[in-house]
């Protein structure tokens, strides 16, 4: 009976014990929520008062979210930046520096330490930050270094004016200027492309502009051009490239076709109207020389992210005047001699006279204004039917799928992208759909950072996020941003790939940078930022499509799509296809 009155006990004493921790606990969690409760509070005060600017608000605000929570480099940067308001350049430095370790905004850290760093008089520290700013991706860099009055104390310095383009005033003389141009490309490449000597070794790099360098009083003025071209090309890199001057005094000029690669040949997709003979004729030379040669020698100059890439600016670059006669494959004339089929498989030529040149052709995904094509009928097949969207979706009846084009990643006024997906989805699950269709094939990209709200979209639908019932074309031109959502369709969906392998990589270099040398105005490009794709060690040099189809010249012009054919033969035979 002791021994239960004791054991008793005990266990009275053990569940005091107990019932005072958990008194504790939940005191301690009640008082952990009201924290954070009042940070969160405190933290939506502190943005709306440095949103008004009232900077001294906006100190004592975030100099006490700091203290709480260090590891945020936002806080850091936003309070370097007041302080910066506040003229307490050195307390602005500390807290910048906390924000480059945290690996919050490097750029714009680095550019204001550097601004604050010429505010104190010590200009060897701002320009080693201000180099740092620009390595890492400073926006609207040329802008700023040479309007910002923050660095008036600096423009006298020789490493300073590296930095900016050189006052072309003093120049007078065709070498000297090319001289200067070519310098400052190469600097600036140096200064502000991602890992530079990874892609193009540093002694060869120095090489070779020192070569063309030497060579400028031989070289016409258009030849030094392309060798700049072929300079960037072989970083290798797509967003790295200069390009075909399309306006100035050196502006390149242009046979006026477009050239398409179908699975029977190369042929002539779009023309200007008095050339309409030419529309939908496979292509055997330019100036007697086969059309394979000229694409061969054009491909050194052409941009190189991938040979898919290399092959769509080959074409591009082929019709190209300037680019020709640098290869020796054209003379000095206004008018080109184009080789072709007839609807009898007879050859034929046809002089066409050159036009100055415009990208359109190579960046745009409808017909030039003004020109015939092989797109131009009377009932379009859908792949081309709005071209002029940059996404739109139908559904097919027969057999249930809706036909999805996203054909860039960017937000339209009526309707944003990640609205578009929503809806998107709400009707797929509110209709009988047996499969979606993401075309992406004409997608040159656009802003990667919208690629989640699309795709956030597609994962949660379980409807219709399953092998064989979710299908993504994609073709030589997805590209930057548009390879970033295929890659991410690869990884986070169950989407089967059809078409022809992308002009992009899945883990590749982007975001370029604009150059323009000051002499000649040519404009010129160099990518900072790497992005990786969510597979580690991705190093695939694309994306190859599961299903294969690439469209003959016949298809395109009876407007059939061997890609949305392909899928609906497959829905129609509830076949599906094997991982």
């Amino acid at each position: 009976m002791q021994w239960a009155q004791g054991t008793i006990k005990m266990h009275c004493s053990k569940m005091q014990n107990h019932h005072h921790w958990l008194t504790i606990t939940f005191i301690l969690i009640c008082c952990h929520l009201e924290t954070n409760a009042q940070s969160f509070e405190l933290l939506s005060q502190a943005n709306q008062v440095y949103d008004e600017h009232e900077w001294e608000r906006a100190f004592d605000l975030y100099t006490e979210i700091t203290a709480d929570n260090p590891f945020n480099g936002e806080y850091w940067h936003r309070l370097g930046l007041i302080q910066k308001q506040q003229h307490d350049y050195r307390k602005s430095i500390e807290s910048l520096k906390n924000a480059i370790a945290c690996g919050s905004h490097l750029a714009e850290s680095y550019y204001t330490i550097g601004i604050n760093y010429s505010l104190l008089g010590d200009s060897a520290r701002a320009l080693i930050h201000l180099r740092q700013a620009i390595r890492h991706g400073l926006s609207n860099r040329e802008e700023r270094l040479l309007n910002d009055t923050d660095l008036d104390r600096l423009r006298g310095l020789d490493s300073f004016k590296k930095l900016i383009p050189p006052d072309t005033s003093k120049t007078t003389s065709r070498i000297a200027q090319w001289h200067e141009d070519i310098q400052f490309l190469k600097n600036q490449v140096e200064l502000t492309h991602y890992r530079l000597p990874d892609f193009y070794p540093q002694k060869k790099w120095d090489e070779d502009f020192k070569n063309l360098t030497s060579q400028i009083a031989e070289l016409k003025d258009y030849e030094i051009i392309v060798a700049l071209m072929g300079l960037m090309h072989q970083i290798g890199v797509g967003h790295s490239y200069v390009m075909p001057p399309s306006s100035g005094k050196h502006q390149f000029h242009q046979i006026p076709i477009e050239l398409y690669d179908f699975r029977d040949g190369i042929f002539i997709k779009q023309t200007l109207p008095k050339y309409r003979a030419l529309v939908g004729k496979k292509v055997i030379s330019i100036n007697g020389i086969s059309i394979e040669k000229i694409l061969e020698e054009a491909s050194t100059v052409a941009i190189a992210e991938n040979k898919i890439m290399k092959r769509r600016s080959s074409l591009l670059y082929a019709t190209l005047h300037e680019v020709l006669m640098t290869f020796g494959l054209a003379a000095d004339s206004n008018t080109s001699i184009i080789g072709y089929l007839d609807e009898n498989g007879e050859e034929r030529t046809l002089p066409v006279k050159h036009q100055l040149f415009s990208p359109d052709t190579f960046l745009n995904r409808k017909t030039m204004e003004g020109w015939v094509s092989m797109d131009n009928t009377l009932n379009p097949p859908l792949f081309l039917s709005r071209l002029e969207k940059k996404y739109w979706f139908t559904y097919v009846s027969d057999p249930q799928i809706v036909y999805c084009q996203i054909n860039e990643i960017g937000n339209e006024k009526e309707q944003s992208l990640k609205e578009f997906g929503e809806n998107l989805i709400r009707f797929i699950e509110t209709n009988e759909v047996k499969a979606l269709i993401l075309d992406l094939r004409f997608n040159l990209g656009g802003s990667g950072r919208l690629n989640k709200d699309f795709l956030t979209s597609i994962i949660k639908s379980e409807k219709i996020n399953k092998h064989g019932k979710l299908f993504t074309v994609i073709g030589n031109m997805t590209f930057s941003a548009a390879i970033l959502l295929s890659t991410q369709l690869d990884q986070y969906t169950e989407t089967v790939f059809i078409g022809e392998p992308s002009g992009g990589r899945p883990s590749h270099v982007g975001d370029d940078n604009e150059i323009s040398l000051p002499h000649s105005g040519l404009k010129a490009y160099a990518s900072k930022s790497f992005w990786q794709s969510p597979v580690p060690y991705d190093e695939r040099n694309w994306i190859a499509p599961e299903l294969f189809m690439q469209p003959s010249s016949k298809e395109w012009k009876q407007g059939i799509d061997p890609c949305l054919d392909n899928v609906i033969e497959i829905i129609n035979k509830n076949n599906q296809v094997k991982p």
